[in-house]
């Protein structure tokens, strides 16, 4: 017991609670922040944009350690967090303290808590901005906090539907796109918490899933989630384990492999299928247009913040890439062949064409030519995977990598179809396909031949 108090008291020390309206309350379980979420139906998310200073409010917020919630707790109606500092302040006593590296959970007894006038459920965790990771160059080279949200499966995917897709869309397509959220969801939990170090499952941006909190939830998205709560899709053949379940904007008429984006493999995906269905959707074709110098500083900017692709540039274009001049780009893409729809395809639309089409191929790489200022002599040629490039150059106008270039002076041309990466689910055809009838399974097996849908054990 004489521990219990101790460790009680450290506690209230630490976060600076002399007076005012946040006091140190007695270990009541009603009104204590109770053991950190972490259960097989509990997603960690990373959210994004929150800026240097964070404010949280809500109705009695409980904050405590996050792992030793037991200790005691501070209760108040606001807490405002400097991120780049790592510390949190409470302006009822005007007191300060670090955050430590286990971090600060905090939940208000009402359940939903705003977070920057954006409302979340269940958890936040607070952690230093120094925290970790070999895994998150994003916290060390920023002044965002490094905040993640705690909450149900079937909640996070509540929110999902209008981030991703819109719940007013036919039923049978909405259905669909949430069973595969829900197994990719599963599948970055499982992988995720393999390594112990991590403190996050998915992010709340186009890098996994777009999540916005409870502010996208409507009553249509949380009916449809329900009506399909514990549905995924795992491989045809083997264990009921979740696949990665890919999915993109528009595929621009076909699909592709994993393989031929990522250069991995993954369960559940065979061949590409035709997508007849996103036809007239606002990214089937599209056209970008920049100068090479423009062009140019989307090179320097990717390489001053992806530290993961900058090292396979050459040392003296790092050095200093004002010195060397671009001059031309090219375009590398795969062999065009034939390509034939899987026998069990379900879809007659995707069976047109006699069943078979030829494959335009998407750009797999880009090769960039400078020219040293200096020396006019010296040239240099740097090779590029085509789906980084595509990051670095501005994947909202360079919309996928199915795309032929050219040149005209001084400036190059993209002219594309789809966007996205363009494996998995289309989502604008799962759309088109919901409205003219097929089922939830039907757009499902369609775009995911290789599949079965399961359901959670309990």
């Amino acid at each position: 017991m004489r521990w219990v108090k101790f460790w009680q008291g450290l506690l209230l020390f630490l976060l600076g609670v002399v007076s005012g309206n946040a006091v140190g309350l007695p270990l009541d379980p009603r009104r204590l922040a109770s053991e950190l979420k972490m259960n097989s139906q509990t997603i960690r998310v990373k959210l994004s944009g929150l800026g240097r200073v964070m404010t949280i409010k809500g109705e009695h917020l409980a904050l405590s350690l996050a792992k030793r919630p037991e200790l005691g707790n501070v209760q108040s109606e606001e807490w405002i967090i400097d991120c780049k500092r790592s510390l949190i302040y409470d302006p009822s006593t005007q007191k300060s303290r670090q955050i430590p590296r286990s971090g600060i959970l905090i939940e208000s007894l009402s359940g939903v808590l705003s977070l920057n006038e954006r409302s979340f459920r269940d958890q936040l965790v607070v952690y230093p901005k120094e925290l970790l990771s070999p895994y998150d160059e994003s916290v060390r080279t920023n002044s965002e906090c490094l905040v993640v949200n705690h909450i149900d499966l079937e909640r996070y995917l509540e929110s999902v539907v209008n981030g991703e897709f819109n719940s007013q869309w036919a039923e049978s397509a909405v259905e669909a796109q949430i069973i595969a959220a829900r197994t990719y969801a599963l599948f970055q939990m499982r992988e995720m918490r393999k390594d112990k170090g991590r403190v996050f499952d998915v992010e709340s941006t186009q890098k996994d899933q777009v999540y916005l909190g409870l502010d996208r939830v409507d009553s249509k998205a949380a009916e449809l989630v329900a009506k399909t709560k514990g549905l995924f899709l795992a491989p045809r053949f083997g264990k009921n384990e979740p696949i990665k379940a890919f999915y993109h904007s528009s595929c621009g008429g076909r699909t592709i492999t994993p393989e031929k984006v990522w250069g991995a493999s993954f369960k559940g995906f065979g061949k590409g299928v035709r997508c007849p269905f996103c036809y007239g959707s606002p990214s089937f074709s599209w056209d970008y247009r920049l100068s090479f110098h423009e062009l140019e500083k989307k090179i320097w900017n990717g390489l001053a913040k992806d530290s993961t692709n900058r090292k396979f540039w050459p040392a003296e274009y790092r050095a200093d890439p004002n010195r060397w001049y671009l001059k031309n780009v090219i375009a590398r893409g795969e062999t065009p062949k034939v390509i034939k729809m899987p026998m069990g395809a379900l879809i007659p639309e995707a069976q047109a064409a006699q069943g078979a089409e030829r494959d335009q191929g998407h750009i797999k790489e880009l090769q960039f030519e400078f020219v040293n200022r200096e020396n006019l002599d010296e040239t240099l040629k740097v090779k590029m995977d085509a789906y980084v490039a595509r990051n670095w150059i501005d994947p909202s106008k360079l919309k996928s990598t199915w795309y032929e270039i050219s040149t005209r002076g001084r400036s190059i041309a993209f002219r594309g179809k789809g966007s996205g990466h363009g494996v998995g689910m289309c989502q604008w055809g799962a759309k088109n396909m919901g409205e003219k009838g097929f089922t939830r399974d039907q757009i499902l097996l369609h775009y995911y031949p290789g599949v079965k849908i399961a359901r959670i054990s309990k």
